[in-house]
């Protein structure tokens, strides 16, 4: 299976959504477009491109590997593609160490660690 999302570093600060998706979706049927923001309501200076299929964005991929925006030469590499996945395993990882710190926590009650504090 082909990737399908593309991280794009070095986004120029004045570059808007809209001029990404023109950009892009010249390569394929887009997906999903995000440009993460700061507080200040300014982007963050990457983005987040998504294509329907792995071909379009190998397409956009090549065609746009050596492309500047505003003099700035953009960095394409491919993204995780499954972030439901990755938020799936941190979940069950986080559950697993709850898990352990309540059975640590109840062999303390039971068996109480020895109270000194000794300094070498």
């Amino acid at each position: 299976k082909k990737p399908t999302k593309i991280m794009v570093r070095n986004v120029p600060f004045q570059a808007t959504r809209r001029e990404l998706l023109q950009l892009f979706g010249s390569y394929g049927q887009l997906k999903k477009v995000r440009l993460p923001k700061k507080f200040d309501g300014n982007h963050r200076g990457f983005a987040f491109v998504e294509f329907l299929t792995g071909q379009e964005a190998l397409t956009a991929m090549t065609a746009l590997s050596r492309t500047h925006l505003y003099g700035r030469h953009l960095v394409l590499e491919w993204a995780e593609d499954d972030e439901d996945e990755t938020e799936a395993q941190n979940i069950a990882a986080l559950r697993e160490k709850a898990q352990r710190d309540i059975t640590a926590t109840t062999a303390e009650a039971i068996h109480p660690p020895n109270k000194k504090i000794r300094f070498q």
